[in-house]
């Protein structure tokens, strides 16, 4: 798509460690910022020095670059409370922020991001847009280099403080990549073309090769309206050093961009849906190539179900493992599917510490759909993750609902709730019911006993559900099995010793809900 799955259950040995502790904070947050009850697409996702996060995003959206927009951004502490909102001024054009994570943060803790905009007489141009430290815009610059069409992806900063910009131009006869550097002004130094002289190319995603050079990461026409993922190496000026055709050809509509990133060994690895040749299926793949383009692993991960796969792909430092964020479908039984997020954590070699979907449920949509477009590293040692969720699965959206900005804070091992991963073979995690599990009193002194209250909407209560217990080490305390229709229990803590403890609520291999519980 231009434009599971499972889980280790508990990771050990993990670098070294007898038992990871994922201490971070997680949340989940639907946002309906700007105008709202309209429909928001976020993009992308930066973190600010203060430890607060800045979200780029644009409304109203569909699911293509064509259609009016307009790019905001919105901001949040680490705890997902909304701070500030802002809009983007393009008077008279139509806004749009790029394709997944089309922005950077600067050395000096701005902003910046390539994108494009559109006039009412239909010229396309490149769109660099800034803003500073605090999420606020400070200045847009229009990029035409030519009377033709110019839209920007992805933008990255250079090391003479200009910028480097993909994206696609029919400057060429027909709609090839472009690579285009810039000044810090946003003045053209250079741009080159890559491309089939006579289809439709597209890209994604550019970032450093060594010496001087770039990756770029797109879609190629391999035959007539039919693409493979493509990655291309050029030299410091753009000329092509190589370029690398891989996966099995489908029809333009339902593939997926290599989504390119450099990693710190100099290597490039890039993530995408892969065809398997059947009825549009399509399974998430990261491959890594080394710096002549040559294969040193190819991993997927899961099952092929169409739409399904990777956009984005960032190396976690120190370790050199890596996450990716993207969508899985499932069907809803009627003919049609869904999509939920999708993180993986893999370990440098590509071999999966733990793979999780994210779904956001309300009381009266069962099956949100939902996907995630960009995914950063926090400094807790967690991660956090932007998209949209669109609840409804098709029609009009039932009232009070939208497309809106889908923003979900994980922990180290994936978890919302720190320790979701005790109980064995959790794939799912339904983000938004965390008023469904509340426990009191709360604090308790040892020995004492507790009354769990349960809360589950009434769509939720058809399978039996339980309860796990873990403690702040993330060991296994206690479990216990409940009927769908329990509302509440009372919990024991003569056996606990005094410490935080993480109360999980899942049916069969969805996690629901969890909780916090201190023994004094």
């Amino acid at each position: 798509m231009k434009r599971h799955v499972f889980a280790l259950g508990l990771v050990c040995v993990l670098h070294g460690s007898v038992c990871s502790r994922a201490t971070a904070q997680g949340f989940n947050r639907r946002y309906d910022p700007i105008v709202p009850g309209n429909a928001q697409f976020c993009w992308s996702v930066e973190l600010m020095d203060n430890g607060d996060f800045v979200l780029f995003h644009n409304q109203p959206w569909m699911d293509s670059l064509y259609y009016s927009s307009r790019m905001g951004t919105s901001t949040s502490d680490p705890d997902g409370v909304s701070l500030v909102e802002a809009l983007l001024s393009t008077p008279y054009r139509a806004a749009y922020p790029g394709w997944s994570n089309p922005t950077i943060k600067l050395t000096d803790g701005r902003f910046a991001g390539g994108g494009g905009t559109v006039d009412t007489a239909e010229v396309y141009r490149i769109l660099l847009y800034k803003f500073d430290h605090e999420g606020h815009p400070l200045s847009t610059t229009e990029i035409h280099p030519t009377d033709d069409f110019w839209t920007g992806y992805q933008a990255k900063t250079t090391p003479d403080g200009g910028f480097i910009i993909t994206g696609v131009t029919d400057a060429t006869g027909l709609q090839d990549v472009f690579l285009l550097k810039t000044d810090s002004l946003g003045q053209v130094d250079w741009w080159q073309t890559y491309g089939h002289p006579t289809r439709l190319d597209y890209s994604a995603t550019v970032d450093f090769a060594p010496d001087g050079g770039y990756y770029i990461g797109g879609n190629y026409p391999q035959t007539l309206g039919n693409n493979v993922q493509w990655i291309l190496r050029t030299d410091s000026v753009g000329e092509l050093l190589w370029e690398v055709f891989r996966g099995l050809p489908i029809e333009d509509s339902y593939g997926f961009n290599a989504a390119t990133t450099t990693l710190s060994d100099g290597n490039t690895v890039y993530a995408c849906g892969r065809y398997t040749g059947l009825a549009y299926n399509t399974v998430p793949e990261l491959v890594k190539l080394d710096a002549s383009g040559s294969e040193l692993w190819d991993k997927t991960y899961g099952f092929a179900q169409f739409g399904t796969g990777f956009f984005v792909v960032q190396e976690v430092s120190p370790y050199g493992d890596l996450i990716a964020c993207g969508q899985r479908f499932f069907s809803n039984g009627m003919g049609g599917g869904y999509s939920k997020g999708t993180l993986l954590r893999t370990t440098s070699e590509g071999d999966s510490l733990w793979m999780y979907d994210y779904a956001y449920h309300d009381s009266t949509v069962t099956d949100c759909e939902g996907t995630l477009r960009d995914v950063q590293a926090t400094p807790d040692g967690g991660f956090v993750a932007v998209g949209t969720t669109y609840g409804a699965i098709s029609g009009p959206n039932p009232p009070g609902l939208s497309q809106d900005v889908w923003v979900v804070k994980v922990d180290s091992l994936g978890c919302i709730e720190p320790g979701c991963n005790i109980p064995m073979g959790i794939t799912t995690q339904i983000t938004n019911l965390k008023d469904a599990l509340a426990v009191y009193p709360n604090p308790v002194s040892r020995g004492a006993s507790v009354t769990v209250h349960v809360n589950l909407p009434e769509d939720l209560r058809k399978d039996p559900v339980q309860i796990t217990v873990v403690n702040a080490d993330g060991r296994l305390v206690e479990q216990r099995n409940l009927t769908p229709h329990t509302e509440q229990f009372t919990l024991h803590t003569s056996a606990y010793s005094s410490g935080l403890y993480h109360l999980h609520l899942t049916s069969g291999t969805t996690w629901l809900s969890g909780a916090k519980l201190v023994v004094e």
